[in-house]
């Protein structure tokens, strides 16, 4: 036995628990009234600090060590007030506890009767019952780590462990998504469930989590169950996952955010048991208004199966989305037949001896499923042989041979409305970037009735953000004005005023039939701004859905690589519009974009002196007080003869890091001081938020004043809420286009734009924005 003073047990305490210690076995169930007495004054009177001490005591001297009967019959009688949940409750209490209670019973039937034995295993029973209620209500979290791998049993109203002791679930399950913690915990308690209560277990988790406030829980299940889908040892528990919760298969953001990690596993080469683990999760998803199916297949869509390694994963997705295929859907045959070919001719070009019989077995599985398939597998072989034409360094169409395609497309797809369903879908949904105006076009050749026009009207619900983008696109077309009675009828541009914007000056190329467009004009109202938008929103969504693998890096090289591909993406589009003009036609604006980085300061050579070793370099002392990552973009405008301004807008960098493989912080880190020093600067401060989709891929723009506002109202130093700025941004590419390039929004006065030049102080990035 240890010494008395060294227990660790607070000095009010000591004395009694010396009592008990000093005890005989044969007088410690008569010494026990005596003790209990004594116990509750000393709780009447004791402090925190007090029973915070006693609680760590108590749980040493049950944890290990061997004790006499005094000690146990002490212990187990009173720990209902001595492990109070002050701290995190300690692991495998529950079969310690137990354990103790055994070897207490057996010293209490060798001294005493059998009677008295069952009743201290009553008392005790009923003690240890309130110890877990009251732990688990104030850390649901922990009820696994608490009882271990007991066997436990469930009525429908408790979960009993070791047949007597007690946890009423609907005491200590929480309000709202508190709950979710102790229901993940059931979940995980199901294998050790006895057969008879395990399925009124599984409808109890059920029946609770389908009254949680879904918006509250769903980020916080969409964590637990994507942690499960991303680990090779996560199917099974990913199965009873969803069968737990049921309603998240009607997530759509669930299934976008499972095609997106399908996606960047296949791309980066990911473990076989994570493919297999979201294509079955991908599988569960088909209820309105989610399509697990089209998910997958997403994920493979904007693929490179050239640049892959290994195309077994990308044969496993095809093989699964081939035996989860639903009747009626040519759409998804001929999006099927396309793929199966673009894996055909990487496998041939890989030199895999199956390719010619995997191609031959695909062809004869899809074939019975598809009406018309023939017209399908030719229209799915001529989009693998055109499409990647359209691909830098490649030999790019001319417009008569497309003009001529599309026409040949319209007359063997567009006679039967089932094909032309089809493709409708095939085009909006897998023809690349590069030649999106030319699948507009196609499409365009294939609507012929108000079904079909409605049929593009239902895409707006697809899967794919393309999809939706493009639809938007065509519904602004469908819902033109009225000229003649006739919704959308093309109107000719009046030779005495020029075209004003892009979309009039196409139509007035189609009107002088400089460019044939197939009997249509070109989509109403895509002037430039909305061609500048979407083609910044595709930067924004490539950048933001590849953050998760570049997180690591710096902020200053992922701001230098974004601020590129937007001057990279402006320049692309100029010389599209350059080469749709006619001979000599003025664009309606020019928009010019540069790109500056601040040089670092040269730190001056250190000059010896005779006779002396020459002084260490010192840097700079302002290089090294700089704050963070800041971008400067400077809006040059020029109208006519009459206006010129010229504004500068602060726009300061913050990326969001992981706390563990995958788990996103729930806040940037960003300095308080970094917002006040930029906001004493200039009124024209914003800042830039580089964050993964969440749910959507975009960089998030919020106002600096807006920001410290909700770092005030959080009483935070040193960070900004992840899901404040979620709700209060603006998309990058809507702000470029809505505020600095719209509303002209930034500082005018000289010395905001004299800082620029500065080496010492001056921002990072000067991106100078011409507008005339």
């Amino acid at each position: 036995m240890q010494p008395v003073n060294e227990t660790g047990w607070p000095e009010s305490l000591r004395s009694l628990y010396e009592t008990v210690t000093g005890t005989p076995a044969a007088e410690a169930m008569a010494a026990s009234t005596q003790w209990r007495e004594s116990f509750a004054a000393w709780v009447r009177g004791a402090s925190l600090d007090e029973r915070t001490l006693a609680q760590a005591a108590a749980w040493s001297r049950l944890n290990e060590g061997e004790r006499t009967l005094g000690e146990l019959l002490f212990l187990l009688s009173s720990c209902s007030e001595l492990l109070w949940p002050y701290a995190v409750p300690p692991r495998g209490l529950l079969p310690r506890l137990m354990a103790r209670q055994e070897t207490m019973l057996a010293a209490l039937l060798e001294v005493g009767d059998a009677d008295t034995a069952a009743r201290v295993r009553r008392e005790t029973e009923a003690t240890v019952t309130t110890v877990l209620t009251r732990i688990l209500k104030r850390h649901p979290d922990a009820l696994q780590s608490l009882v271990g791998d007991a066997p436990c049993t469930f009525d429908g109203r408790a979960l009993r462990f070791h047949g007597a002791v007690e946890v009423d679930l609907r005491q200590v399950l929480g309000t709202g998504a508190k709950s979710v913690a102790l229901l993940e915990q059931l979940r995980a308690l199901m294998p050790a469930t006895a057969a008879d209560g395990r399925d009124r277990l599984a409808e109890f988790i059920r029946t609770r989590a389908a009254r949680l406030p879904w918006r509250e829980a769903s980020e916080v299940l969409a964590e637990r169950l994507f942690s499960l889908a991303t680990s090779p040892e996560g199917r099974s528990g990913m199965s009873g996952f969803l069968a737990c919760y049921p309603g998240g298969r009607k997530e759509p953001d669930w299934c976008a955010r499972a095609g997106l990690l399908l996606s960047r596993t296949l791309e980066v080469g990911g473990p076989p048991e994570v493919v297999e683990n979201l294509c079955e999760l991908l599988a569960r998803f088909d209820a309105p208004p989610v399509d697990g199916l089209r998910g997958a297949l997403g994920a493979l869509v904007n693929g490179d199966f050239e640049a892959s390694a290994d195309l077994g994963p990308v044969r496993f997705v095809l093989d699964h989305c081939q035996a989860t295929l639903r009747k009626g859907e040519p759409g998804l045959v001929l999006t099927l037949l396309w793929l199966e070919e673009r894996l055909f001719r990487a496998a041939v070009r890989k030199g895999a001896p199956d390719a010619f019989d995997r191609r031959k077995r695909a062809l004869s599985k899809l074939k019975p499923g598809a009406p018309g398939f023939d017209q399908l597998h030719w229209l799915a072989e001529e989009c693998a042989e055109l499409w990647p034409r359209f691909m830098p360094g490649a030999v790019r169409p001319g417009l008569d041979e497309l003009a001529a395609w599309r026409q040949e497309v319209a007359d063997r797809v567009g006679r039967k409305p089932v094909l032309r369903k089809a493709a409708i879908e095939f085009f909006l949904w897998c023809a690349p970037d590069a030649a999106s105006s030319e699948a507009e076009l196609t499409v365009l050749a294939l609507v012929r009735t108000a079904t079909d026009r409605r049929q593009v009207k239902r895409l707006k619900e697809h899967p794919s953000s393309r999809v939706r983008l493009r639809v938007r696109t065509l519904q602004s077309w469908f819902q033109g004005p009225s000229a003649k009675g006739k919704p959308g009828a093309p109107v000719e541009p009046s030779p005495a005023s020029g075209p004003a914007t892009l979309t009039e000056a196409l139509r007035h190329l189609h009107v002088t039939r400089a460019v044939p467009l197939g009997g249509r004009t070109w989509l109403r109202d895509r002037d430039l701004e909305e061609l500048l938008l979407g083609a910044f929103g595709r930067v924004e969504a490539e950048f933001s859905s590849r953050y998760p693998e570049r997180f690591r890096e710096d902020t200053e090289t992922l701001a230098a690589d974004l601020l590129e591909a937007l001057r990279a993406e402006l320049a692309r589009v100029k010389a599209d519009v350059a080469a749709l003009m006619a001979q000599g036609q003025p664009s309606p604006w020019e928009l010019s974009m540069t790109v500056r980085r601040r040089e670092p300061e040269p730190v001056p050579e250190p000059v010896p002196v005779d006779g002396e070793a020459a002084p260490d370099a010192v840097p700079p002392p302002l290089a090294a007080a700089r704050l963070g990552v800041e971008v400067a973009f400077v809006l040059d405008v020029a109208v006519g003869d009459f206006l010129r301004t010229r504004r500068v807008v602060s726009v300061q960098v913050v990326k969001l890091e992981q706390r563990g493989e995958g788990q996103w912080l729930p806040a940037f880190r960003l300095g308080r001081e970094h917002l006040d020093a930029q906001l004493l600067r200039t009124d024209a401060a914003f800042c830039l938020f580089l964050a993964p989709p969440f749910p959507r891929a975009e960089c998030w723009v919020v106002p600096s004043r807006t920001v410290r506002a909700m770092m005030e109202s959080q009483r935070s130093l040193s960070g900004v809420p992840r899901d404040g700025v979620q709700r209060v941004a603006r998309s990058l590419s809507h702000w470029l286009l809505g505020d600095l390039v719209g509303l002209w929004t930034g500082d005018e006065r000289p010395e905001s734009l004299a800082r620029l030049s500065r080496a010492e102080d001056g921002p990072d990035f000067v991106v100078e924005w011409g507008l005339r």
